[in-house]
């Protein structure tokens, strides 16, 4: 697992306390003085773009070709891969016509406070588990309300199959995937309730791996908000209290694009 990084940056990020009702309404900022002065910690939710990152069906691989190296008097290379392959974010455009494409995504939503749901005994139990409202529900009464402009992640624990692409994905005999995803109550509870700037998962898709009809891509895109697929390292983040910027490449008319997420989170 990739450990947690540090940058050197100045700024303050606004982030909500940690779980529990009474601490709920209240904020605190961490600074990148913070993480200097090991109060806090940059953690990299973001999975290696390579060529042996798993794909989900129709996705274009990543391809690393050799431009120049040392010898020649400096190393560079080029590369190819599809919009949604490895760690990446889907604008709305991806299932909207006419709606904001990656480069259009407000970069004020590009850093959220930072929610995590943790499923990963259901997910364990059951392939097919689908996180429903009153899954949401029983979090804010453990962990208080989510408050707006968060992103809301979900961990199932697929993130540590990714060196597995077959258990990845988990496909059955007939080629179905099977992995845990949101219901599209749940999303849409999230987007009309919650005002979230997206959703997150460290799963290939934030709809379950069964699904066909892609209901919650259809409720947060056509809601004009994104969402941030095959995320790592979630272990290491609390149930609330920290922050994630996701930076995706600014490609422009895209549908979508390979992204690094980074989370600030209180040590």
């Amino acid at each position: 697992m990739k450990r947690a990084l540090r940058l050197g940056l100045a700024g303050v990020l606004l982030v909500a306390l940690p779980a529990g009702r009474a601490a709920a309404s209240k904020l605190f900022s961490l600074s990148l003085d913070d993480v200097a002065r090991g109060r806090a910690e940059i953690v990299d939710l973001t999975h290696d773009l390579s060529e042996s990152a798993p794909l989900f069906p129709g996705g274009v691989p990543f391809v690393l070709e050799p431009m120049s190296r040392i010898t020649d008097g400096y190393y560079m290379n080029s590369f190819s891969t599809g919009e949604h392959t490895g760690t990446h974010v889907d604008a709305p455009a991806h299932f909207g016509k006419g709606l904001p494409t990656v480069d259009e995504i407000p970069a004020v939503r590009l850093v959220s406070l930072g929610i995590l749901i943790d499923v990963r005994s259901k997910a364990a139990a059951n392939s097919d588990y689908v996180l429903t409202l009153p899954d949401l529900n029983e979090w804010e009464k453990a962990n208080g309300k989510i408050p707006p402009r968060a992103l809301v992640v979900l961990n199932t624990g697929w993130h540590l199959r990714w060196g597995s692409p077959d258990r990845y994905l988990n496909k059955d005999e007939a080629g179905t995937m099977h992995f845990p995803g949101f219901s599209a109550e749940a999303t849409g509870y999230l987007l009309k309730e919650r005002d979230v700037n997206g959703l997150g998962t460290d799963t290939a898709s934030i709809d379950p791996g069964r699904s066909t009809a892609y209901e919650s891509h259809k409720v947060m895109l056509n809601g004009g908000r994104y969402q941030v697929e095959n995320l790592d390292n979630l272990d290491i983040l609390p149930a609330r209290g920290f922050t994630i910027i996701v930076a995706p490449m600014k490609i422009s008319r895209g549908s979508g694009a390979p992204a690094r997420v980074l989370a600030i989170v209180p040590r």
